[in-house]
């Protein structure tokens, strides 16, 4: 099962970091610990979304998980 990072936002639908992903929960939450990723996952959000809509959460999440969140958002 491979795991995903989501990334939440004040405003607009949350999305997925589409070149990471990981094997296990722990190597997900591992990866988005560590301060040294942070300015990886900055540039990410800042080529998705821009500069001015504040992040609210970041999550791990499997692919079946992430697809069931976006089959309950288009109903």
């Amino acid at each position: 099962m491979k795991w995903l990072i989501v990334i939440a936002l004040t405003q607009g639908n949350p999305f997925t970091i589409p070149n990471k992903t990981f094997d296990t929960e722990d190597d997900c939450v591992q990866y988005v610990s560590d301060l040294s990723n942070a300015e990886e996952l900055a540039i990410e959000v800042i080529a998705q979304v821009g500069f001015n809509n504040p992040v609210t959460g970041v999550y791990c999440v499997t692919n079946q998980e992430r697809k069931r969140h976006e089959t309950i958002q288009k109903l």
